[in-house]
């Protein structure tokens, strides 16, 4: 009897689906929301810190996760990095935590983002809360109908939607520009005095909090890597995408905030949820125009969940493949060779959670601090024992000022760690707990059905 053939992902993403993709990931509403919210905490010229701090982060991790895709360009990311830099049963116990993490995180940063659409909408038309939790679970559907499709179809819907995302990031700086006061920027850079001057312990404690917010719009930039198989030429378009996408970014990101805290007086941020680019686009062209901004930007917010979900059901593809997820999250579409069930199940999660949930800033923070110590500080010492090892031969990419660009992401990750309060750490250890018990109740002797 013959065995039916392996099903495999397909290299048909160019280095422009690969950058647009991490770009798109990274934007979406998230820098909309988050501006407000350190806006708010940190007035005027105060708030480009936490924004620096993250496009800082970006790039020094970025360059870990460039060396690490170019090395293994698969589906998964993470999953496969931490089994390759750790081996052994600590490898793939850490792995089945990034996993476990993977699944709880995605349909909340899903519900995030749907939540921060339905707020900017009501800047467009009124409906009460029932009704919002409809519109959420449209979203979700219409983006599954988009995902519903083979790669190289998603890539260019990823293009299109990425010409709309950049174009309002550059709209919103030049309004900024437009409206940007001096006089404004100096009145809203009086900085209250439980922020304290910019150098003493309390300011760096409070952007240290808040910088979390703005790490959490700069995350995506990975997005390539959990795509990896179906990069052409990754050794190569995966760093570059990378690179490219943080740089990108940061430099759209910081412009925005400077202009916007220029342009809107601080007397008008009265609380975290204000629609604040809306409110900028009204006083500088009028209600009309502000309208047209607000519906981009909801197409932005769609966007952002169209890439999250492509790589992300990816991730759980790969490890229900290789036993270290449950059976049904390995299946693939017979025609359209993409993880269907995987998808599908991510979105029925997602709805869940949006009739639960109502504010998108809830799991910011817990969304980046638990990602610390399962994904990003082991991927940066993994890097290091790799040079300590003497094995940089099965580096294609390497990052240049090394070990510092590691060591410096390793102490900027500890630093928001630090920053972020305890309640924060004490549910990034839960979910750690949580996932060891679960793997070795029903994974520890489970053996991979391929080898990495």
């Amino acid at each position: 009897m013959n065995k039916a053939p392996v099903q495999e992902l397909r290299r048909e993403l160019s280095l422009t689906h690969a950058t647009v993709l991490n770009m798109i990931d990274m934007v979406g509403i998230g820098p909309f929301v988050t501006l407000p919210i350190i806006l708010f905490a940190i007035p005027g010229k105060f708030s480009l810190v936490p924004w620096v701090i993250g496009a800082v982060l970006g790039l020094v991790d970025g360059l870990i996760w460039a060396e690490l895709g170019a090395a293994w360009p698969k589906a998964g990311g993470s999953y496969i990095f931490l089994q390759k830099l750790f081996k052994g049963k600590a490898g793939r116990a850490m792995a089945f935590l990034y996993v476990v993490q993977t699944s709880i995180h995605t349909p909340l940063v899903i519900t995030s983002a749907c939540l921060g659409f339905v707020n900017y909408l009501r800047f467009i038309v009124h409906f009460n809360e029932i009704e919002g939790k409809f519109i959420m679970i449209g979203i979700i559907i219409l983006i599954v109908f988009f995902l519903y499709r083979k790669v190289i179809d998603v890539g260019k819907i990823g293009i299109a939607l990425s010409v709309i995302v950049v174009t309002l990031l550059i709209w919103t700086i030049i309004t900024g520009a437009i409206a940007f006061d001096i006089n404004i920027l100096n009145s809203n850079s009086a900085a209250p005095s439980k922020l304290g001057h910019l150098w003493t312990i309390g300011f760096w404690l409070v952007a240290g909090n808040y910088s979390s917010k703005a790490i959490y719009a700069y995350l995506g930039y990975y997005n390539v890597c959990h795509i990896g198989s179906e990069i052409k030429n990754p050794e190569k378009n995966i760093p570059k995408s990378i690179i490219y996408s943080v740089i990108g970014i940061a430099i759209l990101y910081i412009a925005m905030q400077f202009t916007v805290a220029g342009a809107i007086e601080q007397k008008f941020i009265v609380n975290e949820n204000v629609p604040l680019v809306s409110l900028l686009f009204e006083k500088v062209y009028g209600q009309h125009v502000a309208m047209i901004a607000t519906v981009m930007l909801l197409v932005v917010a769609i966007s952002s969940l169209f890439a999250l979900l492509l790589g992300y059901s990816r991730i759980i593809w790969a490890a229900a493949k290789d036993g270290m997820h449950f059976k049904v999250f390995a299946h693939l579409h017979p025609v359209k060779q993409f993880p269907d069930y995987a998808l599908l199940i991510f979105a029925g999660v997602a709805i869940i959670f949006c009739m639960i949930f109502n504010k998108p800033s809830d799991v910011f923070r817990f969304i980046v601090v638990t990602r610390i110590f399962i994904q990003f500080i082991p991927q940066a010492i993994g890097v290091i024992l790799l040079r300590i090892n003497k094995k940089e031969d099965i580096l294609p990419f390497k990052m240049p000022l090394f070990p510092y660009t590691a060591i410096l992401s390793i102490m900027i990750w500890l630093f928001v760690f630090i920053t972020s309060g305890y309640q924060y750490a004490i549910f990034g250890f839960g979910v750690i707990a949580i996932g060891l018990a679960i793997y070795f109740l029903l994974f520890n002797k489970k053996d991979l059905h391929n080898e990495l």
